[in-house]
């Protein structure tokens, strides 16, 4: 019975002083400025691709479960109907302004910025709009993709 409480004592002792993590929690190093660069990178590509007229190709910079909510407004709707068979980015190009990028994890970050938006009108105009956006950026097969989007053309 001594031994057995000994025994008891010893193993409650041992597993108090074990450090408890969550199963979830991050055991190694992000590389930061490497994640960034990257995500950089699927911006100017993005940006890109519009520019181009590749709208075949966004779906290589979204992920697999993209949701987007675009700005609204009358410019934006109008930019909207006029684009509607390019899909979910109707317009003809982009500039992106970062304010501010946060890495959560090794698959998840977001973007928070401004951006100019640039579409041509009945009319063969080239006309601009401007507003401000979340998107929630997640890496599939090892690529940051877009995976969300909420767009406001309040400018914050």
């Amino acid at each position: 019975m001594k031994n057995t409480l000994l025994l008891i004592i010893t193993v409650l002792l041992y597993s108090c002083g074990q450090e408890n993590k969550p199963a979830n929690v991050l055991t190694h190093k992000i590389d930061f400025e490497k994640e960034l660069k990257e995500i950089e990178n699927l911006r100017d590509s993005f940006s890109l691709t519009l520019k181009e007229g590749r709208y075949e190709d966004i779906g290589k910079w979204v992920s697999s479960d993209v949701k987007i909510i675009g700005p609204g407004g009358s410019g934006w709707n109008k930019m909207y109907e006029l684009g509607k068979e390019r899909g979910r980015f109707p317009y003809d190009s982009i500039i992106m302004k970062p304010k501010e990028t946060y890495i959560m994890n090794d698959t998840m970050a977001y973007d928070w910025g401004t951006s100019s938006v640039f579409y041509t009108d009945e009319a063969g105009k080239t006309k601009e709009l401007r507003n401000s956006f979340l998107v929630i950026l997640k890496k599939e097969n090892g690529k940051w993709k877009l995976h969300r989007e909420v767009g406001s053309s309040t400018l914050e």
